[in-house]
C-alpha cells in the first residue's frame, strides 16, 4: 500500500458499525408502534425519501400522525443510536493509533449530521484522533458529488493526490476516485452486493482493518 500522511474517513460502515440500524430503522419504527412489518418492507421504502416513508407509513399502517411528527420519531430513534449504541467496527482504535505514531493527518467526513458524528465519535474514544469533522450539510450535497472531499482536502492543505479516502459505499468511492483521490474500499454488509463493484474501483480493498496493522 501506498503511503499517505492525509486521509479522509468515512463514518458509518467505515469507522462505525451502524448500517444495520439504517437498514432496520423502519422496521424497528413499526415495531415500536406494535406493528407488524411485512418482509419486504426495506424493498418498498428503501427508495422513498422520509416524507414519502412517513406518509407511506400513514397510509398501510393506519399510523395517527402527521408526517411531520412520523418523522421526528424516527429521526429521535436513529439519533439514540448514534449517542448511546453505536461501536466501533473490529481494530479501528488500534488502527488510528498507529496512523497517529505515524504522524498522519486524519479527519472524518460523513454524511451524518455532526452533532450526531461528534457524540459517536467521543462515546468510542477516538475524536481525539482527528483534526476535524466535516458533514455534508456544510456541502449542501452528498457523496455523489465530490464537494465534501475537496472541502476536506482544502482544510487539509493537500491536494487530492496526496491523499487516501476510506470509504464502504461504492458510489462514494467512486466520486473519490473520479476526484484524484487514493481510494480505500472497506468491507461492510450493507454494501456486500456492491463487493465486486467495491474491489474494482478501490485503489485497494479490505476487509478488516486488521489487514493494515
Amino acid at each position: 500500500m501506498k503511503q499517505f500522511k492525509y486521509k479522509i474517513f468515512d463514518l458509518d460502515g467505515t469507522l462505525l458499525d451502524s448500517m444495520d440500524a439504517w437498514l432496520n430503522l423502519g422496521k424497528d419504527y413499526l415495531i415500536k408502534k406494535g406493528i407488524n412489518p411485512p418482509d419486504n418492507l426495506y424493498e418498498i421504502i428503501s427508495a422513498m425519501s422520509m416524507i414519502e416513508t412517513a406518509t407511506y407509513f400513514q397510509e398501510a399502517f393506519k399510523i395517527d400522525l402527521s408526517t411531520d411528527e412520523i418523522i421526528k420519531e424516527v429521526k429521535k430513534m436513529i439519533e439514540d443510536k448514534y449517542r448511546y449504541d453505536f461501536k466501533l467496527k473490529p481494530y479501528v482504535k488500534e488502527y488510528l493509533q498507529k496512523l497517529e505514531n505515524e504522524n498522519s493527518i486524519m479527519c472524518i467526513a460523513t454524511a451524518t449530521p455532526l452533532k450526531l458524528a461528534e457524540a459517536a465519535l467521543k462515546r468510542n474514544g477516538i475524536i481525539k484522533y482527528f483534526s476535524f469533522i466535516i458533514s455534508c450539510d456544510e456541502v449542501g450535497v452528498g457523496k455523489n458529488k465530490p464537494d465534501i472531499f475537496y472541502l476536506a482536502a482544502n482544510k487539509l492543505n493537500a491536494k487530492p493526490s496526496e491523499i487516501a479516502v476510506y470509504e464502504d459505499a461504492d458510489f462514494a468511492l467512486i466520486t473519490a476516485k473520479e476526484a484524484g483521490f487514493y481510494t480505500i474500499g472497506v468491507y461492510d454488509d450493507y454494501f456486500k452486493n456492491a463487493r465486486k463493484d467495491i474491489e474494482l474501483i478501490s485503489d485497494i480493498y479490505i476487509e478488516s482493518f486488521k489487514e493494515l496493522l
